[in-house]
Parts: C-alpha cells; sequence; structure tokens
C-alpha cells in the first residue's frame, strides 16, 4: 500500500480450500498468520510471506462443534488464542451452541494444546470475539443486536450494551447487524453489515476492576452509513483510518476519520475481489500491509457471488499459486 492509503499491488499469498467460508484472522508473533472456518471446525495456519507456502490445519474441534467462528490473540500471553466455536447451519442463518476455547500454539514446536473454557448461553448469534484483558472479553451479538461481556475467570456473560445502531437493516436477506467490533483506549468501534454503518462508542478501560474490565462513556457515534454488506475491521494506530470489505460486491473501503470531529470520508480502493470477509492491517519496516481473507466459490440461497468476477478462475484453485496485480492510480469514487 503507499503513504496516501491506496493500493500498490495486490498479491494472492495462499490458497486456502476453495468450498471454505473464512471469518477469524489473527497474527501470530512469529509473523504466521492464524484463521478460523465457519463452515468446518478447522483451525489454519499459514506464512503469508512464504510464496511456496501451504496452508497447515492445526486442529479440529468436531467433537463439540462443527464451524469456528471467530479467534481473538490472549493479552500478555505469547501465542495463545481464544477460539469461538458453534453449531453452524449457514444455508438457515441458524447458530448455536457457541463454546470458547484456549490455543497455545508454542510457535508450532508440537501439536497445539486446546483447553475449552466455557460455553455462552442465553446469546443469539456469537459473530466475534475481542479481548479487553486475560480475563475478560467482549462479544458481539448480530441477532439480539448488543455486545456481551464475558468474565473468563467467574464464567459469566453480562450485558455490555444494546443499541439501536446494531440492529439490521430489515431488508430481504439483512440477517446481521452488527458484526466486527474493535477496542482501543478511547474507543469501542464497531461495523454494522446490512445497515452499513460503521460506529463508535467512547469507552475507558476500567484497571482497578478486573471483573468489569470495561465502561462506556457516551453514546454511540455513526461516523459513516455508506459501506453496506461491509465485513471486517481493520484501524489503522493513530485511529484516523478503517479498512473493511464488501463480502457481496468484492470491495475494499478506505474510511478516513477526522480525529477531532469525527466526520468520516469513505473511498473505494480495491474492487473484484472474491468475496472478501476480513482484514487485518499490519506494519512491516513502518509500511502498511493489509490482509484480506476471501471465502472464494462458497454460495448460499441467500447470497450468490457475480459471475464477472475477475477472480472467479482463481476462487476454485485448491493447489498454491501466486498471482501478482499492479493497479493504476486513479481518481478513487466516494462511496
Amino acid at each position: 500500500m503507499l503513504e496516501d492509503g491506496s493500493v500498490q499491488d495486490v498479491v494472492l499469498v495462499t490458497q486456502l480450500p476453495s468450498d471454505s467460508w473464512f471469518e477469524g484472522f489473527a497474527l501470530r508473533p512469529n509473523g504466521k498468520i492464524l484463521t478460523t472456518r465457519l463452515d468446518e471446525p478447522e483451525l489454519y495456519t499459514f506464512n503469508a510471506e512464504d510464496p511456496e507456502a501451504t496452508p497447515q490445519l492445526l486442529h479440529n474441534f468436531e467433537e463439540e462443534a462443527n464451524g469456528l467462528i471467530n479467534v481473538c490473540p490472549v493479552p500478555g500471553y505469547h501465542d495463545e488464542y481464544l477460539i469461538l466455536s458453534g453449531v453452524v447451519d449457514l444455508h438457515n442463518v441458524e447458530f448455536d451452541d457457541f463454546i470458547i476455547w484456549r490455543v497455545s500454539l508454542n510457535d508450532d514446536n508440537g501439536p497445539p494444546i486446546v483447553k475449552k473454557v466455557m460455553e455462552v448461553k442465553g446469546t443469539g448469534f456469537c459473530i466475534g470475539i475481542v479481548p479487553v484483558s486475560d480475563r475478560v472479553i467482549l462479544i458481539p451479538d448480530a441477532f439480539q443486536n448488543c455486545i456481551w461481556r464475558v468474565d473468563l475467570e467467574a464464567k459469566t456473560v453480562s450485558l455490555f450494551i444494546a443499541d439501536d445502531s446494531m440492529k439490521a437493516a430489515g431488508g430481504e436477506g439483512d440477517f446481521f447487524g452488527l458484526n466486527r467490533i474493535h477496542v482501543t483506549d478511547e474507543f469501542l468501534w464497531f461495523t454494522n453489515t446490512s445497515g452499513g454503518m460503521l460506529c463508535r462508542i467512547p469507552i475507558e478501560q476500567v484497571r482497578d476492576d478486573a471483573a468489569v474490565g470495561i465502561r462506556t462513556t457516551g453514546p454511540v457515534q455513526i461516523l459513516t452509513d455508506d459501506i453496506p454488506h461491509c465485513d471486517g475491521l481493520a484501524l489503522s494506530p493513530d485511529q484516523t483510518t478503517v479498512y473493511t470489505c464488501s463480502y457481496t460486491d468484492g470491495l475494499v473501503w478506505r474510511v478516513s476519520i477526522d480525529p477531532s470531529t469525527g466526520k468520516a470520508t469513505t473511498n473505494v480502493v480495491l474492487r473484484n475481489l472474491a468475496c472478501p470477509t476480513a482484514v487485518e492491517l499490519v506494519y512491516a519496516d513502518n509500511k502498511p500491509k493489509l490482509y484480506i481473507v476471501c471465502c472464494g466459490e462458497i454460495e448460499m440461497s441467500w447470497f450468490v457471488q457475480d459471475a464477472s468476477n475477475p477472480w472467479a478462475e482463481v476462487a476454485n484453485i485448491n493447489s498454491m499459486v501466486s498471482v501478482t496485480v499492479t493497479t493504476h492510480e486513479e481518481t478513487i469514487e466516494s462511496a
């Protein structure tokens, strides 16, 4: 990516199973990527910097789940992660039996150590898992339009916040409202998929009460509502740029935020991807690199990909390939 946030080139770094749906995504200390498969209970890792690398299946959670929903690192612990699993029916858009697992990878020296932490009861669709501390996590609920606070030590689930801005749009096929969340010291950022919104909530860290961990300090701020069917949420360190993608239209947006006013401007920076579902922003030598995970050929009755997508031939490949596409600088349309 260029300094202005525009795209310099696009490289296909690895090929995950083409008939799969991936949502969870985490960068490991060794530079590898950890990702969770939604349509199967499989945890993968791969080296995005090695053009010869093939994804490695680390663990299958098939005894108690049929899908892995998301993943996050455990703060303060080396190469340890929390995994959110469930019983998933993508065709009927039904999700149940959520479980939080703790996985230690030990830099790939031997098989992962997997421990069941707790079941998550009384929720709708737990669509993510984000750490506040090594004890408290937040889970966005796309069906109950809220965010849950989970105390991993006490094994309790309580309501953190619910708001109308988290509700699904209500049109045909608009199953998902609240989707991705990201926590900084000042704000909790979130997207609403069917509402096409990027929002943030002023928060503060509660360091004197480990069981609480975080509290809101103000109302929801809607920054933009022009990113329909958005998925993924990557935030720059200075909190002035958000990247998200459209899994239906194959777009990547850059949302630029004025830090003093909160005013946002949305631009398309990349087109014609094969169903992008997750983004992760990393920096190498102070240069930003945006990793994007795409679903490939998978389709549901409620979601059909555009047959004209120029990446369609690549989307169905199951062997390792590497493609570089040079993009020309041009005026980007505002969404």
